[in-house]
């Protein structure tokens, strides 16, 4: 396999959370002059880290922050969600072999995520994930983001391998961004959470079952 470093995205690309996020963003936003939302609307606003996700909710509820109140809001909500009992995420099918399969094939593996520090290390340890990774970077790990491509090129660095090596597995077009700001090909899953249809984003493979990846990194 030629692609031997491999970065993951989390949300919508290793896991399914947007029952436990729809129910606890919700419960947020109705407790703090807001209302709960759709399943439909929490995927609206997720993919570019918890700030955004904060903002983009509560203007869904009619409501502007100022920045300060964002700070505020934002230390609230990520002190919940790490404390939430997140019984509803679940890896997507076909997951976990297929990490096993790749380690297998002597791969290094990472996530890269823009989820905060606490929920993804309470998420990879519940789902018993973590063992998987080589590298986990989150929103607090450096001081960009994704689509910015410095998480992943730290990344392939922190795993000991060469950008000319790597391929970011991602489910939306903040993944695909980051990718191609980062000199990476892209494998997008086509049931995550994108807001772009795939044939605007133009990933080099778009796969429908986690199963079929391994196959996919080979013909990169």
């Amino acid at each position: 396999m030629a692609k031997k470093n491999i970065v993951f995205d989390l949300d919508g690309t290793l896991i399914d959370s947007v029952p436990d996020m729809c129910r606890e963003i919700g419960g947020f936003l109705a407790e703090n002059g807001g209302r709960t939302i759709t399943p439909e609307e929490t995927v609206s606003i997720i993919g570019y880290g918890a700030r955004n996700m904060l903002t983009g909710g509560f203007k869904l509820c009619g409501v502007t922050l100022t920045p300060e109140e964002t700070d505020k809001m934002l230390e609230k909500w990520i002190d919940r969600y790490t404390k939430a009992d997140m019984v509803m995420t679940k890896p997507w099918p076909h997951v976990v072999e297929t990490l096993e399969r790749l380690k297998a094939d002597g791969c290094k593996l990472a996530v890269c995520t823009n989820k905060p520090a606490g929920p993804t290390a309470e998420i990879l340890k519940r789902l018993d994930l973590e063992k998987y990774f080589d590298v986990v970077l989150h929103a607090d790990s450096l001081p960009v983001r994704k689509p910015r491509p410095e998480p992943l090129w730290e990344a392939v660095k922190r795993m000991g391998g060469a950008n000319e090596t790597a391929v970011m597995v991602g489910d939306s077009e903040a993944d695909a961004e980051a990718a191609r700001n980062a000199g990476f090909p892209v494998v997008l899953l086509s049931f995550g959470y994108t807001h772009v249809p795939f044939d605007e984003i133009k990933p080099d493979a778009l796969i429908d079952d986690f199963a079929d990846l391994p196959a996919v990194l080979a013909d990169l």
